[in-house]
């Protein structure tokens, strides 16, 4: 067999595979009855196959004919409307319908992007099974949160992508992807922690937020909470839970960073940050148990659930400002101390951000022009830095009472880092 005879043999296959799938999908869900019986009158898995094969072969003759495939579209479709007449009032939906007609563009599309075309029929197969998902869930969502998940999707889709990469400022440290990244982070973690406190109530749902958060922002998951706790007095004890496991999550994720670049620097700080994050998961710990014994009146579950917008931009824009203001005076800091002002740095650094002081610092000892002791003390100085910073906010973001177990733990976690850190050093 040559070739080109192979080639369309196989995407005939695939087209047939295509309809098949959906076929399947489509004659279970036409099921009804005790006995699992289903009526001659929808459309079932042969006529899906034999759609998705129609439409390959207009596209294939498509390439002599140019007329021939929209000439196949518009006669699938006639006979999917004419089923749809014949059947009546038994079937009032369109979905198996407008699944057919999108089988047979799979079809065609084979032939052009095969591996597109299977990825469409997977996500086009997908939807049609989350029918009970979406019956389930619609009837519950509000129009608040209609409306917030829009606003999330415009400014990642369409807002965020329009930034520039590069920063024109002097000292060339404020990035507006950058900025804009972080301020949707916080913003974006108040959405998924709304998201997930309705979906699982106050302890679930916040401890995942934290976590989530804690993978790419413990900063920006603190400074959610505390928004989030100074205009909801249920979420006091849920966003003290997601701010303890974000900094454990944090300290893990150094951790990780300076294992792929330098394990030696990772060995060094593993002790001190290790006992770090033991600390806030016993405040993570803490805060759980808190929650158990307050019941569901700790956390707003449900219908109790207050209507407030779920992605607040303007107050993620504020710390966005706050952002630039502490970048601007890392970078000024720098200017003055240099390389030889490296700890003075990297805690000034840290106010904002550990993770480019941990990369950067790592590259330079993995090079060989710092020392693994001086590297490790540098992170752990924008560690302790950047501790500090997320206590204050607590502190003066949140409702009253909400900072003050989580400076008295993080302050705790401060003293038992350090004095580890020292110790080692001294040995």
């Amino acid at each position: 067999m040559d070739p080109i005879t192979l080639t369309l043999v196989i995407e005939a296959a695939v087209a047939g595979g295509v309809g098949l799938f959906v076929g399947l999908e489509r004659e279970h869900s036409d099921l009804n009855g005790p006995d699992n019986t289903h009526t001659d009158d929808h459309l079932g898995v042969r006529t899906f196959s034999i759609l998705a094969l129609f439409g390959w072969t207009c596209a294939v003759l498509g390439d002599r004919l140019p007329w021939l495939p929209p000439a196949g579209l518009v006669v699938a479709a006639g006979l999917v409307l004419a089923h749809y007449f014949r059947v009546g009032d038994k079937d009032l939906g369109l979905t198996t319908e407008v699944a057919a007609v999108a089988t047979f563009a799979l079809g065609m599309l084979v032939h052009h992007q095969r591996d597109l075309a299977v990825g469409v029929a997977l996500a086009l197969t997908l939807l049609l099974l989350a029918k009970p998902f979406f019956r389930r869930t619609i009837p519950k969502l509000r129009r608040v949160e209609l409306t917030a998940t829009l606003q999330l999707a415009i400014v990642l889709a369409v807002g965020l992508p329009l930034l520039p990469v590069e920063a024109y400022d002097p000292w060339g440290v404020l990035s507006p992807r950058k900025i804009g990244l972080f301020v949707v982070l916080i913003a974006g973690i108040s959405y998924v922690g709304y998201v997930l406190n309705r979906l699982f109530g106050a302890s679930r749902g916040a401890g995942l937020a934290g976590i989530v958060g804690g993978l790419a922002s413990s900063t920006a998951v603190t400074v959610a909470m505390a928004q989030q706790s100074r205009t909801d007095e249920h979420m006091v004890l849920p966003g003290q839970l997601a701010i303890f496991l974000a900094n454990t999550v944090m300290f893990a994720r150094v951790l990780v960073i300076t294992a792929l670049i330098n394990r030696s620097i990772a060995a060094a700080l593993a002790l001190p940050l290790g006992l770090m994050g033991v600390v806030m998961l016993t405040g993570a710990g803490w805060k759980y148990l808190a929650l158990r014994r307050a019941g569901p009146s700790a956390g707003p579950t449900g219908e109790t659930l207050p209507l407030s917008n779920p992605f607040a931009l303007v107050p993620a824009l504020k710390w966005g400002v706050v952002l630039s203001l502490v970048l601007v005076a890392s970078a000024i800091a720098q200017q003055h101390f240099g390389d030889r002002g490296l700890l003075v740095t990297a805690a000034a650094s840290g106010l904002a951000d550990v993770d480019a002081v941990t990369l950067a610092v790592s590259r330079q000892s993995q090079q060989g022009t710092l020392s693994t002791a001086v590297a490790a003390l540098a992170i752990t100085i924008a560690v302790v830095a950047n501790t500090l910073v997320k206590g204050t906010m607590a502190v003066f973001m949140g409702r009253k009472g909400f900072g003050r177990s989580i400076a008295l733990v993080f302050a705790f976690a401060i003293v038992v880092g350090v004095a580890t850190a020292v110790l080692l050093r001294l040995r």
